[in-house]
């Protein structure tokens, strides 16, 4: 096979040597690897947005060390057609939107162009509603570089003679910028594109075939077929594992947001003999510009709906006191949404900042009633044998478990109901693909979650001399031969 890997991205660890283990794998099996990446070419870097040199050569220069492990020559080929290198916005490309919505909608052929900029801004930004004016120097440069990537990669993929020159493309994750136009332009070439991304631990790496990692039809699938393919006996266990990690706190794949809350703790004045919802909401930044999957048909945003909630609980029964925890994911965030949601004041509502010591699962087992916009506790209550209501779309809504609502009115219903624990296979089914989901690295060692070797060499970027340094290395060296 005919390898492409493209890399328009920072070597960030693990995904760099997440790159240099498929290269290795393929090599081993007698393919032809190529690797193409940005050398400074782009408008934008997401995780370099000031297009800092330093940090530009520093990644350039460990690509260049990582590559030199592989055990066949793989040449860093840099994205250098001629319509890379950019003065000005090219005439088809539209760079102002008076809104978000206006964003989202903006595709140049197939490609969610709009959709892949505004991942990239608000990820950096950290803010689920950007002003897209004061921002717009950063948007513009994020809408160039997935420009740039997706016409780049549409012509190396494009057939010559019905010859393909390339089977298959590698690429990070797909959600942002520049990766999500290498997955649309190998989807109009019609070419495999596999993205990936972390697995279910620091020893696994996953490839997600032709779609986004956060698809939720297709991660659905995924699910039933890890399930499936399973032991009866054992694929039990391993699912309540996941579970059980959650709550102790272990970090598998990603870090913990509740290392930092106190086990145990309830909000203050936290009244066991009244009834208790619990509402959990979502870092919505991370999911906002996912695509129309993701879009939440309930409310408009997680503060709306708050406050609609409240304000309905409160007529329909004022006894009923809504628990309401920020993410722990917003600690240090600062955005207009957040801020909104702290400040929400009604006699029935109680909101939980998002460094507040509380102990999300010591709330979620003390309510009456688990809510949350597809936050992972929503499965998880449903595994505690905790009655559990989704409020927005989410990787597990397909699961069984969680009550799924269908309108403000159903929401109401269902939180001023006596609701009954949900059987949970559904749950199991979900923290066994956690718990098993991906393929182990033979070539890369993780020692935590961001750091390894690659065949037991750490991958750093070996500082090039000064050119006096240069001189004095030549004068030594002719010194010495004589």
């Amino acid at each position: 096979m005919k390898i492409a890997i493209i890399s328009p991205f920072a070597t960030v660890n693990p995904h760099f040597e997440m790159e240099l283990e498929l290269a290795q794998q393929h090599l081993d099996a007698g393919d032809e690897v190529k690797y193409f990446s940005c050398t400074g070419q782009l408008s934008n870097c997401d995780f370099n947005t000031s297009k800092d040199t330093d940090r530009c050569n520093e990644c350039t220069l460990r690509r260049e060390m990582g590559l030199k492990l592989l055990s066949a020559s793989v040449n860093n080929r840099p994205f250098d057609a001629p319509f890379v290198q950019l003065s000005e916005p090219p005439s088809e490309l539209r760079v102002r939107f008076d809104n978000v919505e206006q964003l989202i909608a903006y595709r140049i052929d197939e490609f969610d162009i709009g959709y892949a900029a505004l991942s990239s801004l608000v990820s950096v930004v950290r803010d689920p509603e950007p002003d897209l004016t004061r921002h717009g120097p950063l948007l513009q440069r994020f809408l160039e570089s997935a420009w740039q990537t997706y016409r780049f990669t549409r012509s190396l993929l494009k057939s010559q003679n019905n010859d393909r020159p390339f089977d298959r493309v590698y690429t990070f994750n797909g959600r942002f910028a520049a990766m999500r136009a290498v997955l649309r332009a190998c989807e109009a070439e019609g070419v495999d594109c596999f993205l990936h991304e972390r697995g279910c631990d620091k020893d696994h790496y996953e490839l997600f075939k032709n779609h986004l990692p956060h698809d939720i039809s297709e991660i659905n699938k995924s699910i039933g077929r890890l399930w499936n393919a399973a032991d009866p006996v054992t694929r039990q266990t391993t699912g309540e594992a996941w579970f059980l990690d959650r709550i102790n706190r272990v970090e598998t794949s990603w870090k913990s947001f509740v290392t930092g809350q106190d086990q145990g703790a309830l909000p203050a004045g936290f009244d066991h003999d009244r009834r208790n919802v619990a509402l959990f909401c979502s870092s919505d930044d991370e999911f906002v510009a996912i695509g129309d999957c993701w879009r939440n048909e309930l409310y408009p945003n997680q503060v709306t709906a708050v406050e609609q909630i409240s304000a309905s609980l409160q007529q329909s029964d004022s006894q009923i006191h809504l628990w309401v925890r920020v993410h722990p994911n917003l600690i240090g965030v600062e955005n207009q949404r957040k801020r909104d949601m702290l400040n929400l004041s009604f006699p029935n509502v109680t909101i939980i900042a998002p460094e507040d010591k509380v102990d999300t699962y010591a709330l979620m087992k003390a309510a009456d009633i688990t809510a949350s916009f597809g936050s992972s506790v929503g499965i998880e209550a449903v595994f505690w044998q905790r009655p559990s209501v989704l409020l927005g779309p989410c990787l597990y809504q397909h699961l069984t478990g969680p009550v799924r609502s269908t309108s403000h009115q159903h929401t109401i219903e269902l939180l001023t109901s006596t609701l009954e624990p949900a059987e949970k296979t559904g749950a199991l089914q979900y923290g066994f693909w956690f718990q098993t989901r991906g393929f182990a690295y033979q070539h890369y060692a993780a020692k935590t979650l961001f750091e390894g070797t690659f065949d037991g060499h750490l991958v750093y970027p070996k500082p090039k001399p000064s050119p006096f340094k240069r001189f004095k290395q030549r004068l030594r060296k002719a010194l010495s031969i004589n």
